[in-house]
Parts: structure tokens; C-alpha cells; sequence
């Protein structure tokens, strides 16, 4: 853009008198330049436009997988069985869900690297194992939605080879996922089979204790109501040890403020209130009984026999439980079937997602006429101050003759 010089007497056809201004005035100038307003932003959008289908077409497959499910309950619960994580599941922070733990599997570093061993992505793309997975970084994504379904995708320039990335990134993914709930699942069956190991030496000893108690004292059984009592009172032994081995575990990893710790220390503190409904203030043989009031009244031998069947049914509960658990987690850590339930898998070809030429040409024309209507105004502001402030336009032509690119090629060439 050349500023006009001193020497012009007159206006360029056209040009605002000095009179001119406010939106009318924009507006005129605007008119009055109508074609250089719609070739311009036309031709730069052709070009634009035209140079974006030298750009391959880039294609999105996507896959939805549902919200993992919890196949394990509470051991505390009637199924008997051990919480999510004690059977080899995943513990989670508070605000997380177990569709957020999967989506970070996914879009974990492990399950990128093996879909690009899996596929030979290093030799197909022809690049370096860092470049394969920044790529795969950049080309895959994953969403989860406000009911949990798991959106994952993957881009490729071909839109099949985008459906086998997906696919398999899932397929990845499930692998880790199985990997990590058998190794706990391992993890859990040892420490089962070690406290049910002890149990059965408990059982054991209770066992044969009664059968020494009953053959030295010719005793065989008590009334109904006093064995009903015993029975419960085991129960309740039996649910706090079941309840404690549990709060151990999950004491390794969760903090002491996690809503499952302190779901299971409320369950703990109220199975010990139910168990002092059973406490007797007398003693068997330095051990304090917890058979219930009533048993005071008993004759010792009663007392001691209700203690020793006690032991029994104490030993005789938490094994059938612990027994129970060892078996789940057994069929846990050899377990090879799917952990993820895909609703939706990626098939018939990906849809494109960029260049999206339409969107590019509207755009392209809409910032081509913003810059040609912004010089239109420009100059013809330039060339009403030239007639209304001579002063103020030397100035202004001054530093454009010093700024603009020719001028300092020139200078170059004369002082060399």
C-alpha cells in the first residue's frame, strides 16, 4: 500500500469529501469498492481451498465399550463374597469411576505400545518406536460420557486401517486390564489360602478340644435356647474376623479417610456392639466367655462345654467363608475370558474429520473480506488526511517509506 504524495490536486474518483464520516461514510467506501471486495476473498479462497487437497484426508473410527462391571461384593454382604478389589478389581479414588480407571488404560503408554507391536506399526509408518507411539498419541483418543459408555477412537488416513486401530487399542486394553485383575486375584488367593490354612489348624484344635471335653465329662449336647445362643454368638465371632481380614487389605492401599474404610470400620464397630449383647462377665478358665447372661447360670461344666462348641462353630463359619473366597479367586487368576463388554465396535470404514474444505473455504472468505474491506478503509482514511491534515500525513508517509521492504533493499545496495 503506497500512501498518495503532495502532489496530487485531486482525489481519486470517487473519494470521500472531507464531510464524510461515521458509518455512512464506511459504508460508502465500502460500495464503491464492491468488486475488489468479492474478487479478492474469492481468489484466496480458491487458493486456500485448492492447496488443502494436497492434505491426505484424515478418517475417525469409533468404538463404544459399557462401563466395567463389578462382579464381586462384600464379603460381609450375604453372597459371601470379597469386595471389588480383594478379588483382584480395581480401588479407586474417591471421585473416580471405574469407566475413568479404563479410560486411563486405554490411553496408557503399555496398550499404545503393544497395538503398535501388534500391528507392526514401526515398519508400516516406516518410523522409530517413539515416533509410533507419539503418533498413536496424537491419533487416538478416548471420552467417557455422563452414563459411563467409553468412547475410544483412533485416525488414520485410511479409513479401514482406522477401524483395525481402534479395535485393537481395545483389544489392548482388555489384555492389560485381565493382566492386572489376575496378578491381584494371585496376590489375593495367596493371602486367602494362608489364613485359611491357620483356620483349618484353628478348626482343628476346636474339634478335638471338644471331643477331649466331652469324652472326660460324658457331655454331649446343650439345651436348644443355649445352643441357639452359641450359634449366633459364632456367627457374629465369625462375620468380625471375616470383616477384619478385609480392612487389613484394603488398609495397604486405600487411606484412612476412603468411604470403603470407613463403611467397614462402622460395620466392624457394630458387630462388636452385637457381640457384647452375648459377653458374660464370668471367665472359663481365664478367657472371657461372650455366651450371653444366661449362661452365668449354668453349671460350669455347661459354661465350658458352650465355650469349646463356641471355638467350633466360630472356626467351622469363617472356614466355609474363606473356603468360598479361595475358590472365586482361584477362578480369578486363571480366568481368560473378555473384562470389556463393547457395545459399539469400529466397522464399515471411518468417517473424515479433517481438512473439512467447506468449512475452510467459508472461512478463508470470511477473513479474505475482513482484510481487503480493513485496506479499502485504510486508504481511504489515508486519503482524506492527506486533504484535511497535510501535517499528520507526511508523517504518516514518512514512516511507511522507511518501514516498507523496498526501501530497505535500496538502502542495502547503496552502502555496499
Amino acid at each position: 500500500m503506497t500512501p498518495p504524495t503532495e502532489n496530487q490536486t485531486a482525489l481519486t474518483p470517487g473519494a470521500p469529501s472531507p464531510a464524510d464520516s461515521g458509518a455512512l461514510a464506511v459504508i460508502d467506501v465500502l460500495v464503491r469498492h464492491r468488486r475488489l471486495l468479492c474478487f479478492y476473498p474469492l481468489v484466496i479462497a480458491a487458493i486456500i481451498t485448492g492447496l488443502s487437497f494436497f492434505f491426505p484426508n484424515v478418517y475417525r473410527s469409533p468404538v463404544a465399550v459399557l462401563p466395567p462391571e463389578r462382579d464381586f461384593q462384600s464379603m460381609g454382604q450375604t453372597s459371601g463374597d470379597l469386595k471389588t478389589y480383594f478379588a483382584g478389581g480395581l480401588s479407586l479414588p474417591i471421585m473416580a469411576t471405574p469407566s475413568d480407571i479404563l479410560a486411563a488404560v486405554i490411553m496408557s503408554e503399555t496398550a499404545r505400545d503393544s497395538l503398535a507391536a501388534r500391528l507392526s506399526l514401526v515398519t508400516r509408518w516406516q518410523a522409530t518406536r517413539s515416533q509410533v507411539l507419539s503418533r498413536l498419541k496424537g491419533g487416538t483418543g478416548v471420552k467417557v460420557t455422563p452414563t459411563g459408555i467409553i468412547e475410544v477412537w483412533a485416525e488414520d488416513n485410511d479409513p479401514w486401517f482406522a477401524d483395525t486401530l481402534a479395535n485393537v487399542l481395545v483389544d489392548a486394553a482388555d489384555r492389560i486390564n485381565q493382566s492386572i485383575m489376575n496378578t491381584k486375584a494371585g496376590r489375593t488367593r495367596r493371602f486367602v489360602e494362608q489364613r485359611l490354612t491357620e483356620t483349618r489348624l484353628a478348626l482343628d484344635s476346636a474339634t478335638a478340644a471338644l471331643e477331649r471335653f466331652q469324652n472326660q465329662h460324658r457331655t454331649v449336647a446343650l439345651e436348644a435356647e443355649i445352643t441357639a445362643i452359641v450359634e449366633n454368638a459364632a456367627k457374629l465371632r465369625a462375620q468380625l474376623t471375616a470383616d477384619e481380614i478385609e480392612l487389613s487389605v484394603l488398609e495397604r492401599t486405600l487411606s484412612p479417610d476412603h468411604p470403603q474404610i470407613r463403611a467397614l470400620e462402622t460395620r466392624i464397630r457394630q458387630t462388636d456392639q452385637k457381640l457384647a449383647e452375648f459377653e458374660s462377665p464370668v471367665a472359663v478358665d481365664s478367657t472371657p466367655g461372650f455366651l450371653g447372661a444366661r449362661l452365668v447360670e449354668l453349671p460350669r461344666l455347661s459354661q465350658e462345654l458352650a465355650a469349646c462348641l463356641r471355638d467350633v462353630k466360630v472356626a467351622g463359619t469363617l472356614y466355609e467363608l474363606l473356603t468360598e473366597q479361595f475358590e472365586n479367586a482361584r477362578i480369578q487368576e486363571r480366568r481368560d475370558t473378555p473384562t470389556l463388554s463393547v457395545l459399539d465396535r469400529a466397522v464399515g470404514g471411518g468417517y473424515k474429520v479433517r481438512p473439512k474444505r467447506l468449512m475452510l473455504a467459508l472461512a478463508t472468505l470470511a477473513v479474505g473480506f475482513l482484510l481487503v474491506a480493513a485496506f479499502v478503509l485504510v486508504r481511504a482514511h489515508l486519503e482524506r488526511l492527506a486533504q484535511t491534515d497535510p501535517a499528520r500525513y507526511d508523517v504518516i508517509a514518512s514512516l511507511w517509506q522507511t518501514v516498507r521492504p523496498r526501501r530497505r533493499r535500496a538502502s542495502r545496495k547503496v552502502v555496499a
